[in-house]
């Protein structure tokens, strides 16, 4: 339930959305962003950067050994609520 508020949420409100599939997701640099723990799974993870979130979806790929079957979406330009919404960091 959390990755399709989190899809509804970050959809909404991102400038831009790039689709990512097959070997380019692991071309995705993740340097600097933290998992975003609500939505850490199986069948994929979400990722948090300064004003972006990736969505890694590679599980059922991984399951079906198809790894073309693998996909990223990438939010960017995202203001603090398209980040986070009403969420607060365990520290905060």
């Amino acid at each position: 339930m959390e990755s399709l508020a989190l899809t509804r949420q970050a959809s909404g409100c991102a400038q831009q959305i790039v689709k990512v599939t097959g070997d380019d997701v692991d071309r995705i640099v993740l340097d600097g962003y933290e998992p975003v723990r609500e939505v850490v799974g199986l069948s994929g993870t979400w990722w948090r950067g300064a004003d972006s979130l990736v969505a890694v979806y590679a599980g059922e790929a991984e399951a079906l050994s198809l790894p073309k079957g693998r996909t990223a979406f990438i939010c960017s330009s995202l203001d603090a609520w398209g980040l986070r919404g009403d969420v607060k960091d365990s520290g905060s």
